[in-house]
């Protein structure tokens, strides 16, 4: 079954339940461009592909319905939800307000040791960047927000993150070439500098930059 999956063996969907997994590992096949905008998801293909039965897949449909991540048709069943500029820009509001919200909480948390870690991730997405590795960049920058919210400790603004980024990531996969990564990165990077620097309203600012160029 789907719990003894080799899709697992990274060990990311530890603890969760069975929707839950299949939820993520469809969310991660939109996300990498496998399944595109508009693209029909069989559950029978998915159920196929992971061992498993039509049920928590019908189940790990409806969570990403909820999510808004997919919508069901009539007469189409369930598809990639296209999504239209000025939700992308909504989502995108939101997302600088619950970052710049992290940098806010972080703030007196960033020791020698979080700002090394922090440092490595910068480094690890511009590594991707000089790559022009779009999607692979995309998950790093990620990554460096999350770092900022676990530092922040607020499970709330994590949470939240969690939810509006997901639109945004399905969103900058089918839209981001190698200048627009270019161009948010070179933002994100100052934003981070001014982190490692103490300067909190630089780097709220830089982050208001860099997403605004990510979907502008």
């Amino acid at each position: 079954m789907f719990g003894n999956s080799s899709n697992l063996t990274d060990g990311i969907y530890f603890g969760e339940s069975l929707p839950q997994q299949i939820a993520k590992h469809i969310l991660k096949k939109i996300i990498e461009g496998e399944i595109e905008a508009g693209e029909k998801i069989v559950e029978e293909d998915i159920s196929k592909e992971l061992n498993t039965s039509r049920a928590p897949v019908r189940e790990a449909l409806y969570l990403l319905q909820v999510d808004g991540i997919v919508e069901r048709m009539p007469r189409r069943g369930t598809i990639v939800k296209p999504f239209s500029q000025k939700e992308i820009i909504e989502y995108n509001d939101v997302t600088i307000g619950l970052i710049q919200m992290g940098i806010d909480f972080s703030q007196g948390k960033w020791h020698a040791e979080n700002k090394q870690s922090l440092q490595r991730h910068l480094e690890s997405a511009t590594d991707e960047c000089e790559n022009r590795n779009v999607i692979e960049y995309q998950k790093r920058a990620t990554q460096i927000f999350r770092y900022i919210f676990s530092i922040a400790n607020n499970k709330a603004l994590s949470r939240f993150f969690d939810e509006a980024s997901h639109i945004l990531m399905v969103f900058a996969q089918s839209q981001w070439n190698t200048e627009t990564m270019e161009n948010f990165h070179f933002r994100l990077k100052m934003s981070i500098e001014a982190i490692l620097e103490d300067d909190f309203v630089k780097a709220k600012n830089e982050i208001h930059e860099a997403l605004s160029r990510g979907v502008m």
